[in-house]
């Protein structure tokens, strides 16, 4: 009995105790499973529904505005019912909805079942990595479960969309949206087995923007968002699978070199390092976007955008206060998802234009978020920082 208690409190102290594990694991699944549906998705509308390359691309990036109808009811959700419950049945939902669209017969319920998914996607971002990973992690090492946490959704997001491209060729868009609810499935799993201590109801108000939006880091992250709109204006124009993983393959470098360095790099150096290298490889990719050329220009903006997202990141965690910290990180989950897809539907817009070169635009808010990091955005973390400790 009394070795029990050790070990469980020992494992509580732990940043990779079982329940952090698992929520881990069930993000990557989560976030593998949703955006293998991105690829698939598009390409189905414009086969089956026979839409054009930029309307299916404008109804993809509605998943992103979707993202944003629960926010003002997310505190009440999650502080009223069981964390671990509204989780799962979001992720439930998620699942059927991938199984319901191949019998869709208009596309009106079409768009609707669509809305429905980003909605839900965006309540089980909330549940888990802004509330799960909280309650489970000691509160020294909340930073890093949230970085980790992150970590886990980006290399999920690489996966799904390497096995959305790949698994085309190989499998009927019915299969593909089986597979997408496995892993759906899969993470209902996981969640179902962390263990999270139960709290009393509160007497909340129904809308709040608790665990939805902190302004406070607003800022910072509409500068973070220039990241994932280059990631999104790339993914609707590559379709390459191992492209993305030589994006992979530079988010994994980045992650050895930091791993390998002792003191934390400079902000600025960091976010110049990365936006460089992240319009190196744009300008790779619109000078020659085949072969070698091709997978180069993704292992440079994987490189790339790791080092800048590492930086932003550090920047949302470090704004809110210690109350703050589920807002701050919805926050930053929220302008990630919504760059992406605000990425897709530019870079289907660009490249439906006569003269319009999605590569160039990419490069173009590149340095532009560059510039509003070195001139506004840095200087306004420091000010908080330094207001802070008055």
């Amino acid at each position: 009995m009394a070795m029990d208690i050790l070990h469980s409190s020992g494992s509580r102290s732990n940043l990779w105790n079982r329940n952090f594990s698992f929520l881990v694991i069930a993000n990557l699944l989560l976030h593998a499973a949703v955006y293998m549906l991105f690829p698939v998705f598009h390409h189905w509308m414009v086969r089956q529904w026979h839409c054009s390359d930029l309307y299916a691309g404008g109804v993809t990036a509605v998943f992103g505005i979707s993202l944003f109808l629960p926010g003002l009811f997310n505190n009440y959700l999650v502080d009223t019912y069981k964390r671990q419950s509204v989780c799962i049945r979001s992720i439930l939902l998620l699942a059927l909805i991938s199984l319901a669209y191949p019998y869709v017969e208009h596309f009106q319920t079409l768009w609707l079942l669509w809305m429905i998914q980003g909605a839900a996607f965006a309540v089980v971002l909330m549940a888990t990595g802004s509330t799960l990973v909280i309650d489970v992690t000691p509160s020294q090492k909340r930073n890093q479960a949230n970085v980790c946490f992150t970590w886990a959704g980006i290399f999920g997001m690489i996966a799904g969309l390497m096995g959305g491209y790949h698994a085309e060729t190989l499998l009927t868009f019915p299969q593909l949206t089986y597979c997408s609810a496995f892993l759906s499935v899969g993470a209902i799993l996981l969640i179902s087995m962390v263990t999270v201590t139960f709290r009393a109801p509160l007497e909340l108000p129904l809308l709040s923007f608790d665990r939805f939006i902190l302004f406070r880091s607003l800022g910072p992250g509409l500068n973070m968002m220039a990241v994932p709109f280059v990631l999104g204006m790339i993914l609707s124009t590559i379709y390459d699978s191992f492209f993305y993983l030589c994006i992979g393959g530079g988010f994994i470098c980045f992650l050895f070199l930091k791993a390998a360095t002792v003191t934390r790099a400079d902000g600025r150096l960091l976010v110049t390092i990365g936006q460089l290298l992240t319009g190196a490889g744009l300008l790779v990719l619109y000078y020659s976007d085949a072969g070698i050329h091709l997978w180069g220009a993704g292992f440079l903006i994987g490189l790339g955008a790791a080092a800048s997202i590492s930086q932003f990141l550090f920047v949302m965690i470090q704004l809110p206060l210690h109350c703050e910290r589920g807002t701050g990180y919805h926050t930053y989950q929220l302008l990630w998802e919504l760059g992406i897809l605000l990425g897709v539907m530019s870079g289907k817009w660009t490249a439906a234009t006569p003269s319009g070169n999605p590569f160039i635009v990419a490069l173009v808010v590149c340095l532009v978020g560059l510039i509003a990091y070195q001139l506004a955005v840095h200087r306004y973390y420091r000010k908080q920082m330094e207001r802070r400790k008055i």
